[in-house]
């Protein structure tokens, strides 16, 4: 009878993980979506002490006008990559003015990446943990605290101009304008996406 029951509590709890598995594969479908189609940016400040976290947005602001003006409303994922690459010297040069223009002789490097992002909520969406493509700003040493977020569509502009629809499907929007239905659903994708970043760097 004992062993009885613990074979059907086995049986129930591998039902129940299988079944769960089976719900992410949709779900992680379209985390990859979000992935292929959303750049974001990233600024890296030189250091944690206030002043050069206050030129990190300084830059931030600066780095945000510069895409304002580089990249067409109706443009897609692809050409917002190719832009952001072909404009490299540009967001180059308005960091730079901008470190000097504040009293700071840092360096600066500016790069289009693939970056590894957390599980990351905003203020009405949230986006998965993965490997996005990212304009990266670093300035001087890069051991500061860093900014970060969706510059394709534009919903760190102005008032949150952009929206995820803009460049996803809606079910993929569906699922990050009501992250708190798929909580558990993203920390196994962050699980892991954490665990194959481990694997990749090493």
């Amino acid at each position: 009878m004992q062993k009885n029951k613990k074979l059907f509590i086995l049986s129930l709890t591998s039902a129940l993980i299988f079944s769960f598995l089976i719900s992410i594969i949709p779900f992680s479908a379209s985390c990859e979506e979000m992935y292929d189609n959303i750049v974001r940016v990233r600024i890296i400040a030189n250091s944690n002490n206030e002043k050069d976290q206050t030129l990190k947005l300084a830059v931030r602001d600066a780095i945000l006008k510069d895409s304002v003006s580089l990249f067409p409303n109706d443009a897609d994922y692809d050409e917002i990559v190719l832009i952001a690459k072909e404009n490299l010297d540009t967001f180059l040069k308005t960091a730079e003015k901008t470190v000097s223009k504040n009293g700071f002789n840092y360096s600066v490097k500016a790069e289009i990446r693939q970056e590894f992002f957390g599980t990351r909520e905003y203020d009405n969406f949230t986006l998965p943990s993965g490997n996005y493509e990212t304009l990266v700003i670093t300035l001087g040493e890069g051991k500061g605290e860093n900014w970060w977020c969706v510059m394709f569509p534009s919903v760190c502009i102005g008032a949150c101009s952009g929206n995820l629809n803009d460049s996803i499907s809606e079910t993929s929007a569906e699922k990050a304008y009501n992250s708190e239905k798929y909580t558990a659903k993203f920390k196994v994708v962050e699980i892991y996406e954490s665990i194959k970043h481990f694997f990749t760097k090493t």
